[in-house]
């Protein structure tokens, strides 16, 4: 299939379910932008005013900025429970039950864009049980593991066409990867902070660079903790969360953010410093928060 220019794709950073999104959009003849989900409107601002055809898959636009800025949305796909105020318009598809490259590949065979095959259906399938962490996503999780050891220019090389299988070299490293996650685990496990916000048990992770933070909250969620927070160095915060606590509406509230019942991000303000001291407060003061946004 001769591949057509036919405009941007604007999709989520650091994130597999993103760089999927975007081979997807590679083989359509679009041009992928990357950005944190709280950057869409500033990155789709920065596009203005004669962006061309402007697609979004795997984020969203704030209700409060989507009526400004429609007109220069052709079309939008997302599947966090922040974009739920968008499902209805015309211009978008929201849908919480498939990931943000299931939505960009249904839309792409939609429009005759592409063609569906095995290879795509595996890759896609597989990114998107790890991606909302549904039964047998092992497959997607060793993906993943590679993705961010090797960079979306590996991944768009290997999979732009779909799944294919991994070389000897790949295998061998991803079990490398393995051993090098446990360690990180286990390293931040023993750094988390404890503490209780009311009848909540939270947790609170200070991390100096990218990792398997799903793999460190998921071991502390099976402690019994309702809430774990991430703090990285540049401001971001992540977090993952038991039933009792809706992680979205929880990062909506506190840093304006979004994403999933069970698994949000947001940012610190610009003028705070991120700090494992700013983590610490942070914990200290967000019970009220937990109380307002608990399921």
């Amino acid at each position: 299939m001769e591949r057509q220019k036919r405009g941007i794709l604007i999709t989520h950073q650091h994130c597999l379910d993103g760089a999927t999104a975007a081979v997807v959009g590679i083989s359509c003849g679009l041009t992928p932008i990357f950005c944190e989900p709280d950057r869409v409107v500033s990155t789709l601002e920065s596009l203005l005013p004669e962006p061309g055809p402007v697609y979004l898959a795997d984020v969203s636009i704030p209700s409060q900025h989507w009526e400004r800025l429609r007109k220069s949305v052709t079309y939008l796909l997302d599947h966090h429970q922040s974009a739920l105020p968008l499902q209805g318009d015309i211009k978008t598809t929201i849908d919480l039950r498939r990931c943000g490259s299931h939505l960009m590949y249904d839309y792409a065979l939609g429009q005759g864009w592409l063609q569906p095959t095995p290879q795509w259906h595996r890759l896609i399938h597989a990114v998107e049980r790890y991606d909302l962490w549904q039964p047998d996503h092992g497959e997607g999780q060793n993906l993943n593991r590679l993705f961010y050891a090797k960079g979306f220019p590996w991944f768009q090389q290997r999979f732009v066409w779909g799944w294919t299988p991994y070389v000897p070299s790949e295998g061998e490293e991803l079990a490398v990867l393995i051993r090098e996650e446990q360690e990180f685990v286990n390293h931040h496990l023993q750094r988390a902070e404890l503490l209780y916000a009311g009848s909540y048990r939270i947790a609170g992770v200070f991390l100096e660079a990218e990792g398997p933070v799903n793999e460190v909250a998921h071991a502390l969620l099976s402690q019994d903790v309702d809430l774990v927070l991430f703090l990285k160095p540049d401001g971001r915060v992540s977090a993952r969360s038991s039933p009792k606590i809706d992680a979205a509406r929880f990062m909506e509230r506190q840093f304006a953010g979004g994403g999933h019942a069970r698994a949000a991000g947001g940012r610190l303000p610009s003028d705070v410093v991120a700090s494992p001291d700013t983590l610490h407060a942070l914990l200290e003061t967000i019970g009220p928060v937990l109380s307002a946004t608990a399921l």
